[in-house]
């Protein structure tokens, strides 16, 4: 984490379970997605904890618990979080526009146009 790392985002890897490196895996566009999800598992789950968040095959992957208790489940808060990995199929995770997903050199991403030309090597449209 540095100095640059919005607040948001400061606040999710704060939650970082122990032995789990404090990163989170995911650009910039999505980082305003995942302050949103934060507060909505806040007001869930006000102690819920983080072991991972990262982009997989173009989409959000958080892993997360309500509590610390591995056999707690809450159904709120997983369909919270299912929720914002779907809404970042559609987020650029470059910039935060509207997208789509693009296989660039065997890649899966979700990007807007201009990230997906620009990450492809090609000029946009």
């Amino acid at each position: 984490m540095t100095e640059r790392t919005p607040p948001e985002i400061q606040r999710i890897i704060a939650r970082i379970e122990p032995g789990w490196p404090e990163n989170i895996d995911v650009g910039p566009g999505w980082y305003p997605l995942l302050g949103r999800l934060d507060a909505r598992l806040t007001a869930i789950a006000p102690g819920y904890v983080v072991q991972q968040i990262k982009s997989k095959f173009g989409a959000l992957s958080f892993y997360a618990r309500a509590t610390e208790d591995v056999y707690d489940y809450n159904e709120e808060f997983s369909q919270a979080i299912l929720a914002a990995e779907w809404e970042s199929t559609t987020t650029c995770e470059e910039c935060g526009a509207p997208a789509r997903t693009y296989t660039i050199r065997m890649w899966v991403w979700a990007l807007c146009e201009l990230h997906a030309c620009a990450k492809a090597d090609l000029p946009a449209e």
